[in-house]
């Protein structure tokens, strides 16, 4: 005989529990609380006495696998204040209730059946006392409160900004390095080959290198001030000063100085990549233009006051001379110089034109006139001036057109390095480093996406056609291997 209730395998040739018939006047409500959709009750069904409360059928059906943990355990308000003795004489209770309802079973006709203990009651999964409910609820109120604590120790607690935080999200990196995230790991996997010589001449250890280039770009993009970047990564002041001032000598030494300076394109390597706007130039090597950054009153000394106030900006600056390739590549950068430098002489004291070859031209503006230090060969095209005539003429209108629209690039790499927040003014503790935190800025600008379109297309081709090969020969690699059998 099989257990009537849903998901019970309990049967009568093996268990040692009771089997009770069901009653006709409740005979709905058991089935109801069997759970069985398949069939209704028969006469032949029996329920286990696993399912009644200590084992009696006079208690009814109770304990099943979906209310485990659920059913109340209440104890008869009858019996509290009337015996104290009723803990100490319950168990013999149990026993005359079990052996009373036995023999009205016999009487019933159900013929004998075994006698079904507590302990019995307790062997299935899902019959759990009260006791052991109070106990576990206690537990849980434990690790809740445990749980809790913990909480307010990490709201109090203070977690460093770190570069993981951002580099899956490409809006959040230009926001504060200018970079994507490629970009960024290139940079910082060519200075993880490098060892840092610290300025302070001590190592924080604390912080990792990776941080480290996050701090520094923050710094150059944000010019958030030392205390900020303190707060943010958790650590002294100190040692924001210390991590910005050295990687700002390990990017310059690196990626300036070594790719950078000394080392402009030849011109057949701008011509294998020159935009279609440089059609009437089609010999151009390079685009130079002046740009002028502010700075603090070099301190009480007239002669530098002076050297240092522009007249142009009628602020004491500080001047260099860039030049872009004509694909819109930083390829030179000059030291900065007073802001009452004339471009003419940093042209001349920068030693740039000493790079350029016979058959190479320049394209600037009207400030830069520099026919007289050109060296053989080399040409120079600039808008043309009006002098005592009138107006252009139609030609040298459709020449002023032309030297534009080719040099509007050198005006964009120009609006690029300003937004770099720290060049918007120097003060006095970075002058000493200016001139290098303005060449840094400069070079990560090659590291942004490129500001021609045509360039940019050109360079997703070369990207693609450069998948496609590795694919190409992966897939060659594989088939060679299956050849000779050993793949």
């Amino acid at each position: 005989m099989l257990c009537f209730v849903a998901n019970c395998n309990y049967q009568s040739l093996r268990e040692t529990c009771s089997f009770f018939r069901f009653p006709k006047k409740t005979l709905k409500q058991w089935e109801k609380l069997c759970r069985r959709k398949d069939r209704t009750v028969t006469d032949s069904d029996r329920i286990c006495s696993c399912h009644f409360k200590d084992g009696l059928k006079v208690n009814g059906p109770t304990i099943f696998p979906w209310n485990q943990g659920k059913a109340f355990d209440f104890v008869d308000p009858n019996s509290i204040s009337r015996k104290t003795k009723q803990l100490d004489n319950s168990y013999d209770v149990h026993e005359e209730s079990e052996e009373a309802v036995r023999e009205t079973e016999v009487a019933e006709g159900d013929g004998p059946v075994p006698a079904v203990t507590m302990t019995e009651a307790l062997d299935h999964s899902y019959y759990r006392s009260c006791e052991s409910l109070v106990q576990e609820i206690m537990k849980l109120e434990q690790h809740i409160k445990s749980l809790e604590q913990e909480i307010e120790e990490l709201k109090t607690k203070k977690h460093p900004f770190t570069i993981d935080q951002i580099i899956d999200c490409e809006k959040k990196m230009l926001m504060y390095t200018t970079l994507k995230a490629d970009m960024f790991n290139i940079i910082d996997a060519t200075l993880q080959r490098f060892p840092l010589n610290y300025v302070d001449g001590w190592t924080p250890g604390a912080i990792s290198r990776r941080d480290q280039l996050l701090m520094t770009l923050m710094k150059l993009k944000l010019n958030s001030p030392i205390l900020d970047l303190a707060e943010r990564f958790c650590t002294s002041k100190a040692t924001i000063h210390n991590i910005v001032t050295t990687h700002i000598f390990a990017l310059h030494e690196v990626f300036f100085e070594g790719m950078i300076d000394n080392k402009m394109p030849s011109l057949l390597k701008c011509k294998s990549s020159m935009p279609a706007s440089f059609g009437d130039f089609s010999c151009c090597r390079l685009v130079i233009d002046a740009t002028e950054v502010t700075q603090d009153v070099p301190g009480q000394d007239m002669n530098a006051q002076s050297h240092t106030y522009s007249s142009y900006k009628n602020r004491h600056t500080v001047k260099s001379v860039t030049g872009v390739a004509p694909n819109g590549a930083v390829v030179y950068v000059s030291k900065l110089y007073p802001g009452s430098t004339s471009d003419v002489a940093i042209v001349d004291h920068s030693n740039m034109l000493a790079q350029l070859s016979p058959g190479d031209m320049i394209l600037a503006d009207k400030g830069f006139t520099i026919h007289s230090l050109l060296p053989s060969g080399v040409h120079l095209n600039i808008p043309p001036f009006l002098k005592d005539k009138g107006q252009y003429t139609p030609a040298e209108v459709q020449m002023c057109r032309k030297i534009a629209r080719s040099r509007i690039h050198i005006e964009r790499v120009n609006e690029r390095i300003k937004n770099f927040e720290i060049l918007s003014h120097i003060p006095q503790q970075f002058r000493h480093i200016s001139t290098k935190i303005f060449q840094v800025c400069s070079m990560l600008v090659n590291f942004q996406d490129p500001m021609i379109a045509e360039i940019a297309r050109a360079r997703a081709g070369l990207r693609k056609c450069r998948i496609l090969r590795q694919k190409f020969e992966i897939c060659d690699r594989k088939s060679r291997f299956a050849t000779k059998g050993t793949f």
